[in-house]
């Protein structure tokens, strides 16, 4: 299919309607292209119908010989290649076969129309195809009821059956008599507040706005329908508003007496709020775009602009219909066109968001540097229909960069003449950063990642371990410490063996609750000084009469090191002051610059830019679960009784998108009512389901199951709430090991978190008394166990 082909079908598929675009080559019909509506009616997928003839893709039914519309269809299409104009078939019945391989009885309102090149030959035929299959059965359901005397039973069965809302009520009384499965879930009540009763006292609430309709329908015999009204009913206890589409059908006897009314009603509820939603998203976004500076535009699935906002306007002086008629690719600087365009043609095909940087003609003739960010555009069907850009202007920022570039070589070689070297260690993320000169500190070689477990602690000479350690530990206490660091201490070279002397300052950040957040530093080899020192001890033991020369030597190395001391806390101040920038704009200058010097960057540093993004963006979501866990450490002052019930489904509406995208299948059981604390409970069932669905089998659907018992436990009574799931499973050793703050058994890369969720849950029991455990096997899932005291 040429290019010109490849856009009439995107075009195509996103016409309104329910058509299919099928190539001029009979038999076989070949189906080129179908909009979203048809793939909808009839059931199928773009997949399993493009490439395929019309009638392989839609076979005629074999155990049906009533099913004629695959013959009819076939007479069809010829009709329209011989005579080359429209042919409207009647109505059909065609059954479409399902996955199991049994037909499904449907009726089509269909017609056939042919596209014809300039010199008026066939190029495609466009089938359209409307499924009345609901229209047919409700004209069946009305024949039948004219006759309800006659076979009250065969209509009974099919009004209760029927996939349309239905009620039969007495012309007379107005008393129901007959409501199938579907007026009642619609109507939100149970049945025997419906059948028996007068419409009007089951709702009363409708009743100001459709009893005169009615009572016309009564008395003319004439029927009102009315389409997606809006309508106030009590449903399940509760006053909702509802969107339905009715009708009040009269059935007359053969005097043409209106002996009974029906009620034929569909909720369109669901559509009416999603095409409101959509129409107010669409109305925030125009009002958003208009008011803001960054300069947005959209372009469409041919990658052709559709809308540019007034800052478009304000930087180019131009308005949004010039803008559209000149094009975009017009507006950046000759330089940056082509690198651009390949840019938003690579990442078009690959529907991924993506980001560029260009110079684009401003009013005055003149050029600024903006930063594009584009995010594809998908309709609620999942379609794709373009981008949304968003350019942020960056011309004041690029002489800034040049400038940072060069003070950050200027801290570089300071840092390199000082021979320090710097630890990052963020305790949020637990992730720890050491540069070459550190690494070389502590005997290690490689670039790969450092802990502060194994290569710190573990780099730490055996004498010195215990003390540092505690010293860290109260240096994480603010009320002790005030996070100021200044040790010395040897380590013992992991590769080299060899034992160093060094001295390390730092500084602990700590967030509005005083909890540690960010513990950066330097460190410096000491281990002449150290020697030297050693040296003097043992010469002033040996030799008094050089003691004074000693205490010189000692004075001068000590004024040297006081020299180098004072270097490194003027450049820790100013790293520190460099480093309280917030996360959010280490993401942003980051982000610009990895775009300036992309072109120049080789594969690791590009990688190296993507670490520090993937870290920026982890440090958030580390701060909101820490947060989490210290309003969790501090007990609230009241308990109240908490029904486990209500906060189980609580949390399952919360996680209703991620439950649906896994297909997963979660069963719960009747759970007590316990005394505690709400809020926590409930965190405690968000971590747990989370934690279950995150840790799933990639080709299996989670199958969780909560139960809740009584046991004793050392004598004591509790209620055990247990969370069996299907997941990956665990090994044995790491059953107490996982409730520790920043335990991961997984890479980053296979699971996202923090590694802080079970530390909550185990936070939460325990403030309530009680205890938790696991049992888990891999490959086969887990079980957690909490333990809640019973309670009066």
């Amino acid at each position: 299919m040429d290019k010109l082909d490849v856009h009439y079908t995107t075009l195509f598929e996103a016409m309104p309607g329910s058509c299919i675009l099928l190539g001029n080559d009979a038999p076989h019909y070949t189906i080129l292209a179908a909009t979203a509506e048809y793939l909808k009616q009839s059931g199928t997928t773009k997949e399993g119908i493009i490439g395929k003839g019309i009638f392989e893709a839609f076979p005629g039914n074999p155990a049906d010989v009533t099913d004629t519309g695959s013959y009819n269809l076939k007479a069809s299409l010829e009709q329209v290649l011989e005579h080359k104009k429209p042919n409207h078939l009647p109505v059909q019945r065609y059954d479409v076969v399902g996955d199991d391989g049994d037909y499904s009885e449907r009726y089509w309102r269909a017609s056939n129309k042919p596209v014809l090149s300039p010199e008026g030959e066939i190029v495609y035929i466009i089938h359209s195809a409307e499924d009345i299959t609901a229209e047919v059965k409700a004209a069946e359901l009305e024949k039948h009821m004219k006759g309800l005397e006659e076979s009250e039973r065969e209509l009974l069965n099919l009004v209760l059956h029927a996939p349309i809302g239905i009620c039969v009520m007495d012309a007379a009384t107005l008393v129901s008599k007959i409501a199938n499965q579907s007026f009642v879930e619609i109507a939100g009540r149970p049945i025997n507040e419906i059948v028996g009763w007068m419409y009007w006292d089951t709702f009363a609430e409708a009743r100001p706005y459709y009893e005169e309709a009615l009572n016309r329908v009564v008395k003319h015999g004439v029927k009102f329908s009315a389409n997606e009204v809006e309508v106030p009913l009590i449903r399940h206890g509760k006053r909702e508003i509802v969107h339905v589409t009715f009708i009040y059908e009269p059935l007359k006897d053969s005097n043409g007496v209106v002996k009974k009314v029906v009620v034929w009603v569909l909720d369109n509820t669901p559509q009416v709020i999603a095409r409101r939603r959509v129409e107010e998203s669409e109305t925030k976004f125009r009002n958003m775009a208009e008011n803001t500076p960054v300069l947005i535009s959209v372009g469409d699935e041919t990658s052709n602009a559709t809308y540019f906002n007034q800052a478009w306007t304000d930087l180019t002086g131009k308005p949004m219909e010039e803008l559209l008629n000149y094009g975009w690719l017009n507006l950046i600087h000759p330089d940056d066109m082509a690198r651009y365009a390949n840019i938003y043609q690579e990442y078009f095909v690959a529907r991924a968001s993506f980001t560029g940087e260009f110079r684009v003609l401003n009013a005055t003739g003149e050029y600024n540097w903006v930063l594009a960010h584009a995010v594809p555009r998908y309709t609620t069907d999942g379609d794709f229909v373009g981008y949304i850009i968003a350019c942020t202007d960056i011309s004041e920022h690029k002489q800034v960069q040049q400038e940072l570039k060069t003070a950050l070589e200027q801290v570089r070689l300071s840092k390199e003449a000082a021979e320090l070297g710097t630890f990052d260690l963020d305790l949020e993320k637990g992730t720890m950063h050491w540069d070459d000169r550190c690494r070389t500190l502590f005997g290690i070689s490689h670039h790969n990642t450092v802990t502060y477990e194994k290569d710190f602690a573990g780099g730490l000479h055996p004498d010195d371990r215990e003390r540092i350690l505690k010293v860290i530990d109260k240096l994480f206490i603010r009320s002790i410490s005030n996070g100021d660091y200044d040790v010395e201490y040897r380590t013992v070279g992991v590769e080299d063996g060899i034992i160093r002397w060094v001295r390390a300052k730092g500084k602990v950040y700590f967030n509005n609750e005083d909890k540690p957040v960010r513990f950066i530093g330097s460190v410096i080899d000491i281990t002449e000084k150290v020697t030297a020192i050693q040296k003097i001890e043992k010469l002033v033991e040996e030799r008094t009469i050089e003691l004074a020369q000693a205490n010189e030597t000692l004075k001068n190395i000590n004024k040297e090191l006081q020299r180098s001391n004072q270097n490194l806390e003027e450049f820790a101040h100013a790293a520190s002051h460099d480093l309280k920038e917030p996360v959010r704009k280490i993401d942003y200058f980051t982000n610009h610059l990895k775009s300036q010097l992309s072109p120049y960057l080789k594969e690791g540093e590009l990688r190296s830019f993507n670490r520090i993004e993937n870290a920026t963006h982890r440090m958030g979501n580390l701060i909101d679960d820490l947060l989490l866990y210290s309003h969790v450490s501090q007990r609230p002052h009241e308990t109240e009784h908490v029904d486990l019930n209500h906060n189980v489904q609580n949390v399952l509406e919360d996680l209703e998108l991620n439950i649906e995208e896994k297909k997963a299948v979660i069963e719960v059981e009747d759970l007590p009512i316990v005394k505690g604390y709400r809020r926590q409970l409930q965190q405690l069932f968000q971590n747990l389901l989370s934690n279950a669905l995150k840790y799933s089998k990639e080709d299996v659907a989670p199958h969780i199951h909560i139960t809740a018992d009584k046991v004793k436990e050392n004598g004591k009574e509790y209620h055990l709430i247990a969370m069996k799931d299907n997941g990956i499973g665990f090994e044995s050793e790491y059953y107490d090991k996982i409730f520790q703050m920043f335990t991961r058994l997984h890479g980053k890369s296979e699971y996202s978190g923090t590694g802080v969720g079970l530390s909550i849950v185990k936070k939460v029991v325990e403030n309530h008394d009680g205890f938790i455990g696991v049992e888990s096997t891999v490959g086969e899932g887990s079980v957690f166990k909490v333990y809640l005291p019973v309670k009066g």
